[in-house]
C-alpha cells in the first residue's frame, strides 16, 4: 500500500520535479511540448471534454429504468373524523362523526418507471453528443491558442535578450573607450570633460541594461505561467536561439478552407438545430410504463408483528398529451431560431475576418522581409561608419560628439534590426495560426 501511495505522489510531482531539477534551457519547441499538456489552459480544457462525456452518460440514463424506494412512519396524536350518513345505522338524514385509521402507520415501498415512448430522449442524447464534439473542438482551439501565445512570448524574450546583448556590447566598447580616455587625459591629450561625457553615457547604458535584465525575468515568469511551470521552480529558454534566428525563404501559404473556428460555430449552429427540434417534439405525447409494490403497518399500538401489514401492486402505464402550455414551447423555439440567424451571421463574419487575417498576415510578412534586409544593409553600414569615425578619433580628426553620435546610431540600428527579426519570425506565427498550420512548430508533427 505504501508503495502505490508513493508511486501516484510520484506521478502527481513528475512534471513539476522534471522542470525544478532540470538544469537544461528550453527551446521554443520543448516550451511548446510542455505546453500543450500541461498548461492550465490545456487541463481545463481536457476537463470540459470529460464533463461533455459525462453529460451524454446523464442523458443516456433516462432510457433505462428508473427505480425508487420510499418509506415513511406516521403516528396521528389525534385521529382524523370522518362524517358518515346515518343510514348505515338506520337514522337518516343525520351526519355521524367517525373516528376512522389507526394511530401508527409504517409504509413501504417500490417504484419503477420505463419510458417507452418520449420523442424529446434520443433527440437530448444527439444534443449531448454534439456538445462532446464542441467542446473537442474548443479544446483544439485551445492548443492552437496556447501555441501562439507561448510562441509570441518566446520571441518577446529573444528579442529582449538580444537587445540586452546589445547593451552589454556597448558597455563593453564604451568601457575600452573609456580607459583610453582616462589615459589621455592623464597625458593632456583630452579634454576630461569628454571623459565625464563617456561615464555618464556607460552609467547609462549599465542602467538600461539592468532594467532590460529585470525585464527578461519577468518575461519568463509569464512565459512559466503559460506552459504550466510554476515560477518556483528553476527556469529558463536556450539563448542560443537568438543567434540562429535568421531570414528564411518566403514560403507559400494556401489560405485553408477549413478553419477550426468555422468548425466550433458549425457545430453550435447543429446544435441550436437539434434543440429547435427537440423543443418542436415536445408538442408530441410521451408514454410510460410503471410498476409499484409496498407494505404498509396499521396498528393503535406501535408492536411490530407479522399482523396486521397488508401489501399492494400496481403496475400500469401513463400517457402524457401536452395541450395549452400557455405558449411556453413557441417561444423557446422563437428564441432559438433568433440564435440561429444571429450565429448564421457570425459565421460570415468569421469567414470574412480569417480571409482579411490570412491576406494581412501573408502582406506584412513580405513588407517585414524587405525591412529585415534593408535593416542588415544599415547595421553593416553603421558597423563601418563606427569603426571609421573610432579610428578619425583615435588620430584626433574626429570629435567626442561625432564618436557618440555614431555610437548611438550603431545601438539603435542594432535594436531595430532584431527587432524587424524578431518581427518577421511572430509574423511568421501570424501567418501559420492564419492557415491553421500552427500544429507543425510541435516536435511531433
Amino acid at each position: 500500500m505504501r508503495t502505490i501511495q508513493v508511486l501516484f505522489a510520484l506521478l502527481i510531482t513528475g512534471n513539476s520535479v522534471m522542470a525544478q531539477n532540470s538544469n537544461e534551457k528550453f527551446t521554443l519547441g520543448q516550451c511548446l511540448d510542455f505546453a500543450i499538456n500541461n498548461s492550465y489552459a490545456a487541463h481545463r480544457a481536457n476537463l470540459d471534454v470529460s464533463e461533455a462525456g459525462y453529460q451524454i452518460n446523464e442523458a443516456r440514463s433516462n432510457v433505462l429504468p428508473q427505480i425508487n424506494a420510499s418509506g415513511g412512519f406516521d403516528h396521528s396524536l389525534v385521529l382524523p373524523t370522518t362524517m358518515l350518513p346515518g343510514e348505515l345505522i338506520g337514522e337518516s338524514g343525520m351526519q355521524i362523526p367517525v373516528q376512522m385509521g389507526s394511530k401508527n402507520e409504517l409504509d413501504f415501498g417500490v417504484s419503477v418507471e420505463q419510458i417507452i415512448f418520449s420523442p424529446t430522449l434520443f433527440t437530448g442524447i444527439k444534443i449531448a453528443k454534439n456538445n462532446q464534439e464542441l467542446q473537442s473542438l474548443r479544446a483544439a482551439m485551445t492548443r492552437e491558442e496556447v501555441i501562439f501565445d507561448v510562441s509570441n512570448a518566446f520571441y518577446d524574450i529573444l528579442n529582449s535578450m538580444q537587445e540586452l546583448e546589445n547593451i552589454h556590447y556597448m558597455v563593453s566598447m564604451q568601457d575600452s573607450l573609456c580607459r583610453l580616455m582616462e589615459k589621455r587625459v592623464e597625458e593632456n591629450v583630452t579634454r576630461e570633460v569628454d571623459l565625464n561625457r563617456i561615464k555618464v553615457n556607460l552609467t547609462n547604458l549599465r542602467a538600461r541594461g539592468k532594467n532590460m535584465g529585470n525585464v527578461i525575468l519577468q518575461q519568463k515568469r509569464y512565459l512559466q505561467i503559460l506552459i504550466g511551470i510554476p515560477i518556483e521552480d528553476a527556469f529558463d529558454v536556450d539563448d542560443s536561439e537568438v543567434q540562429s534566428i535568421g531570414l528564411s525563404e518566403l514560403r507559400g501559404y494556401s489560405q485553408p478552407q477549413n478553419r477550426i473556428e468555422l468548425d466550433v460555430l458549425n457545430k453550435q449552429k447543429e446544435m441550436l438545430e437539434l434543440e429547435i427540434r427537440s423543443h418542436k417534439m415536445e408538442y408530441m405525447p410521451t408514454l410510460s410504463a410503471i410498476a409499484s409494490a409496498g407494505y404498509q403497518f396499521q396498528s393503535n399500538r406501535l408492536n411490530l408483528t407479522r399482523e396486521p401489514w397488508y401489501s399492494s401492486a400496481i403496475v400500469g402505464v401513463r400517457l402524457t398529451i401536452p395541450i395549452f402550455d400557455g405558449l411556453g414551447k413557441r417561444s423557446k423555439i422563437r428564441q432559438k431560431q433568433t440564435q440561429l440567424q444571429s450565429l448564421d451571421w457570425n459565421i460570415r463574419e468569421t469567414q470574412q475576418t480569417l480571409s482579411a487575417n490570412y491576406l494581412n498576415a501573408k502582406n506584412q510578412m513580405e513588407v517585414i522581409y524587405e525591412l529585415v534586409q534593408v535593416q542588415s544593409e544599415n547595421l553593416k553600414l553603421a558597423e563601418k561608419v563606427y569603426s571609421q569615425t573610432m579610428a578619425l578619433y583615435t588620430e584626433g580628426l574626429a570629435s567626442i560628439t561625432d564618436l557618440l553620435e555614431t555610437e548611438t546610431s550603431l545601438h539603435e540600428v542594432k535594436i531595430a534590426y532584431t527587432t524587424e527579426l524578431i518581427r518577421y519570425k511572430k509574423t511568421e506565427i501570424d501567418l501559420l495560426k492564419a492557415s491553421g498550420t500552427l500544429k507543425y512548430l510541435l516536435s511531433n508533427n
